[in-house]
């Protein structure tokens, strides 16, 4: 059926009103409903339940949000937003900036620009020489020996898979944060991953990973938006493929460990801020956490760590692979 003019105005008429019921505006935060989230995806939403959850889902994937709460899971991997779901009625809200910087990057890959190249690994064992980084004293372990370990045992894998593998120590030496990062691009990696041990009380456990924080987005570790986090980082150029190689990472290091899944994060930690290729930072575990340290000492434990981060490179490669193809 042809439309009139007069229809045509009529149908732009009601559904511009329409479409502003599902935005909303929190503290200077520009929000969507996940009726719009589902809509952009492709996907089905849930009805609000127990007024607080709420899901959009496919055939695929899942996502399952909580009001208040800036984590979700994304297909049962944790995923920490940039700014609190927020509820409106019957409906929950994600902000937008979160759906195109958090969200659509593991979902949507293919929408991302300028997809890069993956043959060239730049690995960065945390801390090192001077810097002995998280320590369990009981166990005489420290961080920079376990995280050398690691790092030396992925890189081993990925060139026998025909990688070219570069470090940023390969000893118990110090290196410069800054250092790091800088190598990495003289070098012309086309990918980054800082590996490190975490600590905090003895009950904290589990697994997590960073990518860049995006500009105008707060921190996982902050609470609101600061001048600062305004400020574009060299970083922030690969935003979408930092977000993606940070999910595959935590996905099946939770996996491969069975620790607690403390969730894909984001921070702008130095090595992250100046890497102007995609990169991660993973925290393998808790050296604070008898048991977790315990299973850390374990050389067969950490083979599985490094297995699991090389799957999980070469799964990123595979998608990489993929979008090429597409093209």
């Amino acid at each position: 059926m042809r439309l009139t003019r007069r229809s045509f105005l009529f149908l732009l008429l009601t559904i511009a009103p329409c479409a502003k019921l599902f935005a909303v505006n929190v503290k200077g935060i520009s929000y969507m409903s996940l009726r719009e989230l589902a809509r952009a995806c492709g996907m089905r939403m849930t009805a609000l339940k127990d007024k607080k959850f709420q899901s959009v889902y496919s055939k695929t994937s899942r996502m399952s949000f909580e009001v208040n709460s800036r984590n979700f899971t994304l297909n049962n991997v944790s995923v920490w937003l940039g700014h609190p779901v927020v509820k409106r009625g019957e409906m929950l809200y994600v902000a937008k900036n979160d759906y195109l910087k958090t969200i659509l990057p593991v979902l949507f890959p293919q929408k991302l620009d300028n997809i890069p190249k993956v043959f060239h690994i730049y690995l960065d064992a945390g801390h090192g020489g001077k810097d002995v980084g998280a320590q369990n004293r009981a166990l005489k372990m420290t961080e920079k020996a376990v995280a050398l370990d690691v790092t030396l045992r992925l890189g081993r894998i990925l060139r026998k898979n025909g990688y070219r593998v570069s470090f940023s120590r390969t000893s118990d030496k110090f290196v410069e944060l800054s250092d790091r990062a800088e190598d990495a691009a003289n070098k012309r990696a086309d990918l980054f991953l800082s590996i490190h041990c975490n600590a905090a009380s003895p009950s904290v456990s589990g697994v997590e990973t960073f990518a860049m924080t995006p500009r105008s987005m707060p921190s996982t570790s902050s609470g609101a938006l600061s001048r600062s986090d305004r400020t574009q980082h060299e970083g922030n150029a690969t935003d979408g493929w930092n977000q993606l190689f940070a999910y595959y990472v935590q996905r099946g290091l939770a996996a491969a460990t069975r620790s607690d899944d403390r969730g894909v994060k984001r921070a702008r930690f130095a090595v992250l801020k100046k890497t102007p290729m995609p990169s991660a930072l993973v925290e393998i575990g808790f050296l604070s956490n008898n048991a977790e340290a315990r299973k850390l000492s374990s050389a067969v434990y950490r083979q599985r760590i490094a297995d699991s981060l090389a799957n999980s490179i070469m799964r990123y490669h595979s998608t990489i692979r993929r979008l090429q193809k597409m093209k």
